[in-house]
C-alpha cells in the first residue's frame, strides 16, 4: 500500500480491469435499474408474485439478450464473418451481467410465491437487493479505478442513491 492510501501507484490504471468494470457496471447498473423502474410501474394492489417475476425476468432478458444479439451482428457485419445461429456467446458474455442484477431481485420476488414472507415484503426485499447490487457495483468501480477505499465508498452513495430514488419514487406513486 502506498502513502494515498491506494494499492497502486498514482497515475498507473489497470487498463484491463477498468474495461471489465466498464461492461459488468453497465450491465449490473442497467439490469437493477431496470427491475427498480418496472415495479415503479407495476401495480401491486393485486399480488401476483409469480406474474410479477415474469414480467421482470422477460422484459429484462427480451430487451438485453436482443441487445447483445444485435451487437454480436454488427461486430460480425464489419468483420466481414458469417453470422452462425448458435453462436450465442458474445451476446450471453454481454447480457450476463444484466441478466444476474436483474434476477435476485425477481427470485426475492418469487420467493413470495412460497408464502414464507408476504407478497410487499418479496417487493422491498427486491428492491433492498437491487440498491445493494448497485452499492457493491458502486464499491467495485471506485476500487478498481482509484485504488482507495474511501472511492470505492463515494461510489457506493453515487450508484445506491439511484436506486434508492427509484424506490422513494414507487412508495411516492403507489
Amino acid at each position: 500500500m502506498t502513502a494515498d492510501g491506494s494499492n497502486h501507484p498514482r497515475n498507473t490504471v489497470d487498463r484491463q480491469a477498468v474495461a471489465r468494470i466498464e461492461v459488468t457496471a453497465f450491465g449490473v447498473i442497467y439490469g437493477s435499474i431496470t427491475v427498480l423502474a418496472l415495479l415503479v410501474a407495476m401495480n401491486q394492489s393485486d399480488p401476483r408474485p409469480l406474474e410479477t417475476a415474469f414480467i421482470l425476468f422477460g422484459s429484462v432478458f427480451c430487451n438485453h439478450l436482443g441487445k447483445g444479439i444485435c451487437a454480436s451482428i454488427f461486430r460480425y457485419g464489419t468483420q466481414q464473418e458469417t453470422v452462425r445461429p448458435f453462436r450465442t456467446a458474445p451476446a450471453w458474455t454481454h447480457s450476463a451481467p444484466t441478466l444476474v442484477a436483474a434476477n435476485i431481485p425477481t427470485l426475492l420476488i418469487v420467493g413470495s410465491a412460497t408464502e414464507i414472507y408476504s407478497f410487499d415484503t418479496g417487493i422491498a426485499l427486491a428492491q433492498l437487493a437491487a440498491i445493494w447490487i448497485l452499492g457493491l457495483t458502486g464499491y467495485r468501480m471506485g476500487w478498481v479505478i482509484y485504488g482507495k477505499v474511501t472511492s470505492g465508498f463515494i461510489h457506493v452513495a453515487f450508484t445506491a442513491a439511484i436506486g434508492i430514488a427509484l424506490a422513494v419514487v414507487k412508495h411516492i406513486v403507489h
